[in-house]
């Protein structure tokens, strides 16, 4: 599909209504629409403002690679493919985006299939909630505030489970309990997780694997790169190597 012109253009083609301007008016969520090449073709007033745009139109034909981190990207992409594919209908998915200053903030995702008049998948729709827009929709996550927030600041320390659960004012085991219902994962695999978002911020910026592994609080580099294989897909190497080619076509496109 040819790069859209303007708004009107993809819901034109596919004789569809575009979408209400009742959704300028919400204050504590992004609405957004992208057809199946990953485009956006429609955002709110808010998104726009999330990332500092000067005009709403500035959205309209780009892609999630245009605003955020290649690892962060890459994984909304691949949830927006089992969308699209396999019908996949996402509820409250707790993730972190990054927002126009490059700094990432935590959101609860919701996003379906758009269908044309004949139920033909034509794209994916949703929202994204911002956790600081919107405390009454967190109040799990709340409870959880300064563990969190505990382990932001020290992702690159030794940790215990049991530390974490004093900063939450619960037993250990409730703890545990409370916090994979939570996030769907346990606290230690969360920490890891995080210090593999950290070592991709860093494997971007073009610090060495050698200088990643020790910033993000791994024991060594062996392990560092059997660990970040599995959650990301390829090695630290592979990675740095792909998120550098996609600064270049970012670059290119913007040129």
């Amino acid at each position: 599909m040819e790069m859209l012109n303007n708004v009107f253009e993809f819901y034109q083609i596919h004789d569809l209504e575009r979408p209400s301007a009742l959704f300028d008016l919400i204050d504590d969520a992004f609405y957004f629409a992208k057809d199946r090449q990953g485009h956006f073709v429609y955002a709110n007033r808010l998104l726009h403002e999330h990332y500092d745009l000067d005009d709403p139109s500035d959205v309209i034909g780009k892609t999630d690679y245009d605003f955020f981190r290649f690892d962060i990207a890459e994984q909304i992409h691949m949830d927006d493919l089992k969308v699209m594919n396999e019908g996949l209908v996402i509820n409250n998915k707790l993730e972190l985006v990054q927002d126009g200053k490059g700094d990432v903030h935590w959101f609860l995702t919701s996003k379906t299939a758009l269908k044309n008049k004949k139920g033909e998948v034509i794209g994916v729709e949703g929202f994204s909630r911002d956790a600081n827009r919107s405390q009454s929709n967190f109040e799990p996550y709340n409870v959880f505030r300064h563990c969190i927030d505990f382990l932001q600041h020290n992702y690159m320390n030794s940790i215990s489970i049991d530390e974490l659960a004093k900063l939450s004012c619960m037993s250990l085991s409730t703890f545990e309990r409370r916090f994979k219902r939570q996030f769907a994962m346990t606290p230690n695999q969360y920490l890891k997780r995080l210090r593999i978002h950290k070592a991709c911020e860093f494997l971007s910026a073009g610090y060495s694997i050698q200088h990643v592994t020790m910033a993000c609080g791994f024991c060594d580099q062996s392990y560092f790169t059997r660990e970040f294989r599995v959650t990301m897909g390829m090695t630290p190497r592979k990675y740095q190597l792909k998120a550098r080619e996609n600064n270049k076509q970012t670059v290119l496109i913007t040129q």
